[in-house]
């Protein structure tokens, strides 16, 4: 039960907030190697991506829902029927927002991509 806390915490740590296994290792004393074949049994790497896909799509469903109201209002204007302003008011606001959101979504993607690659490889002199 505690391993299971423990992988948890440290995924966490590496998808969230994108620490390295040395610092995770040395956060929740563990062995580093244990950090990396959790890593690899669990497949922390397709984990992390799902994770930050599920955390950055706020621009689709923003898109998905201006969508279905200008839907609405379509049919109610088809229909004949009464469009409250609100509605149209609602449309406009949300498309200026689609753009940037998406635009920030990228923003906040690239820049965690770049620490991760900025923080260097450990190098270990004693394996050949």
């Amino acid at each position: 039960m505690k391993k299971q806390i423990l992988a948890q915490d440290a995924f966490k740590l590496y998808a969230e907030k994108f620490m390295s296994l040395e610092d995770i290792a040395r956060q929740l004393h563990l062995n580093e190697r244990t950090l990396r074949r959790w890593k690899k049994s669990d497949d922390w790497e397709t984990k992390r991506t799902e994770y930050l896909r599920t955390k950055t799509t706020l621009h689709s469903d923003l898109y998905d829902f201006t969508r279905s109201l200008i839907n609405s209002i379509e049919k109610d204007m088809e229909s004949n029927g009464k469009v409250e302003p609100a509605r149209y008011y609602a449309v406009t606001k949300m498309l200026k927002l689609i753009g940037p959101v998406k635009s920030y979504e990228d923003e906040v993607i690239s820049e965690k991509q770049k620490l991760q690659e900025k923080k260097p490889k450990r190098f270990n002199a004693g394996c050949n």
